[in-house]
């Protein structure tokens, strides 16, 4: 396995000297096509991820390494711009309904591929706009808040319900979920920041 797609190049193994390769001959569509089989949001991954592929690539032993996620963000870019990024609702619905509590990376994560399997899948947040960190966390500069939208757009048109301004546990009951949905999956993230607990210099 090539380093940068190893388990620590790449935590999601995405299959980056494939769509390398197809970026240096040209072919951007086919490289769009190896790049969602193991990517759900490549324009948020391109934009913040830490580039561990890159720290991974040999060709840093020798000069620079390749520059993977602006390769990433050229890919998804591309794809939007020339409309190869279409709604793929599933071709088939279950009966199952889900409820995913949290619509930062990891409700978002989840509802993508929830919706993809045919289930029913709503998605709650306590804040005004989806996207949780995405959208309130990371400052415009490092990600822009029209790509978290575009995105969230294309869920909707797949199939996913949002529903925003909604706290579950003040607004919605656990009981009232429970009776509404067959499961409930929780990503509310931590909430609060975590300190860490050095003394004040001199203290």
């Amino acid at each position: 396995v090539p380093y940068c797609q190893s388990g620590y190049g790449c935590p999601l193994h995405n299959l980056i000297p494939e769509w390398n390769d197809l970026i240096y001959r040209g072919a951007l569509r086919e490289a769009f096509e190896r790049l969602i089989k193991t990517a759900p949001f490549p324009e948020f991954t391109g934009h913040v991820c830490p580039a561990l592929c890159e720290k991974a690539c040999v060709c840093g032993r020798v000069s620079q390494p390749v520059t993977v996620r602006e390769n990433e963000l050229a890919i998804i870019e591309y794809a939007f711009e020339n409309d190869l990024m279409q709604p793929m609702p599933p071709a088939a619905r279950s009966d199952k309904r889900i409820v995913v509590v949290g619509s930062g990376p990891a409700g978002l994560s989840a509802a993508y591929y929830l919706n993809r399997r045919g289930h029913h899948v709503t998605v709650f947040e306590k804040d005004p706009l989806p996207g949780g960190l995405l959208t309130y966390g990371i400052p415009e500069m490092k990600l822009p808040k029209r790509i978290v939208a575009r995105r969230i757009s294309l869920l909707e048109q797949e199939g996913i319900v949002f529903r925003t301004n909604c706290c579950v546990g003040r607004d919605l009951s656990p009981e009232a979920l429970a009776a509404e949905f067959d499961l409930a999956i929780f990503c509310c993230g931590a909430q609060q920041p975590r300190p860490l607990p050095f003394a004040e210099a001199g203290g």
